[in-house]
């Protein structure tokens, strides 16, 4: 739930959008970003493995087998969310910011194919 209300946009009381807590901490804006092409993944238990933590996610022998390619089989600290944007490059503005205590970092970027 919590990392739903993350990532969620809003609308004020004229239709316009406000941005999510994950927009505005990455300094996302709505020119670049596409909801529609978010996913969220949270297991219950945090672990360093990256195909454990993107088993679900779509595309995911690409993003695997990229990552892996970059990073290994494991990661040097243990997670338990992942946020992925698809059709989207991000300028590295943040690195790392702080959720309810927690750090929530950017991995990378990953480009795959349909």
């Amino acid at each position: 739930m919590v990392l739903r209300k993350y990532v969620e946009i809003k609308y004020d009381n004229e239709g316009n959008r406000i941005p999510s807590r994950f927009m505005t901490n990455f300094q996302i804006d709505f020119i670049e970003y596409n909801q529609d092409l978010l996913e969220c993944t949270y297991n219950e238990h945090v672990t360093s493995s990256l195909s454990e933590l993107l088993q679900n996610a779509s595309y995911s022998e690409s993003i695997i087998s990229e990552l892996i390619e970059f990073y290994g089989k494991n990661l040097e600290e243990q997670y338990n969310t992942v946020i992925r944007l698809y059709d989207f490059e991000y300028e590295e503005v943040v690195e790392e910011v702080k959720l309810d205590g927690r750090n929530l970092k950017y991995m990378g970027s990953v480009i795959y194919e349909d």
